[in-house]
């Protein structure tokens, strides 16, 4: 008989055991797909790191390929240059050489980013570019993509009248200012240090309507009196490359700054031979070797053809010890001890103490301005032995019972360029100014032809030589639509120099003695592209003795030069 009540107690019992085994046979169908999923996402992250394991061998292949390309990148991103004048001697701050410098294994990749997804994405999008550019392009070179952009570099620069401005301004290897960039430079393995190769191949063709004793350049201080026949003097013509240079560079990275290091060299020594032009180093505020002297302006030179330069103008290239700590940002400051080398007259030179030479520039032309100004001064120990009666080869020997002498010497002279933009946007006014007692030697023609610095007296007395120099040059650019620049490409421009130089000499000097030189001249100066010139130049000369005699020649040069 069935027990109701006893039945309907079990009920919850009875229920509960239900449910139970209800909720486990729903686990055991819940848990079989999960552990199934679970496997199916493991073989799914294996496929996965597989598939990026092989994406980054490929990508290491093509960082490769963008750490040859890296300089010209570089080079391309030309408004991010570093300030010039300023060594830079914390090595933390990237420089274009330091950035060189660090490709001393292009196989090397440089370490890539996994933390930051969007750069590892732009560096993906970076080197899906240089594959499409290299896949469009593959026969081409490394060597001969570089230099297409550098070409499309200068053909954009042109237009916006950049590389005139660059040509139009002479070259000054010990400059204090310099491009940071080093254009054209390239890595020495296993070092710090790039290394660039530079110069020119010129030929030029000089033709000498009167006689001169030295009739390869425009010497005014050779030209002898009309009323005399000198001998070695001629007429004619001359064609020579002895103008050619070559020079090379090195920069390095160190931990105190950049070290830089420049020689240079031209084929104008005896027998056309090898002549030592530059050779010096540099280490942030300080430049020791050979260069041109402190008391120069390269910035106020005008352009010329004739390798000789003007007359008036202070050029000499000598040893020294110069330092220029920056003093602010529109001043430049330097200060040199040089040669001390003594021209005289009639005697022997001998060496003093050394010339101690200062000057003070407002702003440097190039990226710091448009105009210059600048004001040097030298001061010299002059000191020479007396020498017998002079000869054509020069002074005669050393008198040994006759005492030596010295004096002191000193200079000051003043310079700038400054623009005239009232027949062309791109001209200049150019000048400098020179006066002192026993600077001969640095004025470019007395340093040519010798003793101009001081004099014996009677006496055995040495007395330092007056003098009192410069010139004034107007440099015009021709627009676009003159002559043949319509169809052609390029820039031409044109130089009009005056120059003079004038001594106060002794009345106990003889009367063949350097008395004063005065030079015009006049040129064409054409530039089909950056590297490559050519120019006309018509000269006249004067020169006077002390005696009052003169003579005067006028002479016709051309020049072809090609820079590299």
């Amino acid at each position: 008989m069935l027990n109701f009540p006893g039945t309907v107690m079990k009920l919850p019992y009875l229920f509960k055991q239900a449910l139970l085994l209800t909720i486990l046979l729903c686990l055991s169908f819940a848990v079989t797909p999960v552990l199934a999923e679970e496997q199916d996402l493991q073989d799914t992250l294996r496929r996965l790191e597989s598939l990026l394991e092989q994406q980054q061998q490929e990508l290491q292949l093509q960082r490769r390929e963008l750490a040859e390309q890296r300089v010209l990148i570089q080079q391309l991103q030309q408004s991010q240059k570093t300030e010039p004048g300023e060594p830079e001697s914390d090595l933390s701050k990237e420089t274009p050489l330091s950035r060189l410098a660090a490709q001393t294994d292009p196989d090397e990749a440089p370490p890539a980013p996994v933390e930051d997804k969007k750069s590892t994405g732009e560096q993906l999008a970076v080197t899906e570019s240089a594959t499409i550019e290299s896949a469009t392009d593959s026969s081409a070179t490394a060597g001969q993509k570089q230099a297409r952009a550098e070409l499309a570099r200068r053909e954009e620069d042109a237009s916006l009248g950049i590389e005139q401005e660059q040509s139009s301004i002479q070259e000054d290897p010990s400059n204090t200012t310099y491009d940071m960039d080093f254009p054209g430079a390239w890595h020495l393995p296993g070092s710090t240090a790039a290394m660039k190769i530079g110069g020119y191949v010129n030929l030029a063709l000089i033709n000498s309507f009167d006689p001169m004793l030295i009739s390869d350049r425009f010497i005014v201080g050779s030209i002898p009196p009309d009323d005399k026949d000198v001998l070695g003097a001629k007429s004619g013509t001359d064609v020579t490359a002895n103008q050619t240079r070559i020079n090379f560079e090195v920069r390095e990275e160190t931990s105190q700054g950049l070290l830089r290091a420049f020689v240079e060299a031209d084929f104008y020594g005896e027998g056309d031979t090898f002549r030592l032009r530059h050779a010096f180093g540099q280490f942030r505020w300080v430049l020791a070797g050979k260069s041109w002297s402190t008391l120069m302006d390269i910035d106020s030179r005008p352009e010329e053809v004739d390798f000789e330069g003007i007359n008036g103008e202070i050029l000499a290239r000598q040893a020294q010890v110069r330092i220029f700590p920056t003093v602010g940002e529109s001043m430049s400051f330097k200060l040199a001890l040089e040669d001390p080398r003594t021209d005289v007259a009639n005697g022997i030179g001998a060496k003093g103490r050394g010339d101690l030479i200062a000057s003070v520039d407002r702003l440097p032309l190039g990226q710091l301005g448009t105009w210059n100004s600048r004001v040097a001064f030298i001061f010299r120990d002059l000191r020479a032995d007396q020498a017998g009666p002079s000869s054509p080869d020069g002074p005669g020997p050393r008198i040994e019972d006759k005492p030596g002498g010295s004096a002191n010497g000193w200079g000051i002279t003043t310079s700038g360029r400054k623009p005239i933009t009232r027949w062309g946007e791109n001209d200049f006014l150019l000048w400098q100014v020179t006066y002192g007692k026993g600077v001969g030697r640095y004025l470019n023609d007395l340093n040519t032809v010798g003793g101009g610095d001081a004099v014996f007296d009677p006496d055995g007395k040495l007395r330092p030589l007056p003098v009192f120099a410069g010139y004034v040059s107007y440099a015009h650019e021709w627009p676009g639509d003159f002559m043949f620049l319509k169809s052609w490409r390029g820039v031409m421009r044109s130089n009009f120099t005056l120059s003079w130089v004038d001594i106060n000499n002794f009345d106990f000097q003889e009367g063949n003695n350097y008395n004063s030189t005065i030079r015009a001249s006049a040129n064409l100066i054409y530039l089909p592209t950056a590297n490559v010139r050519f120019g006309a130049e018509l000269l006249w000369g004067q020169r006077k003795n002390k005696d009052d005699g003169k003579g005067t020649a006028t002479q016709l040069q051309f020049s072809a030069r090609y820079d590299f």
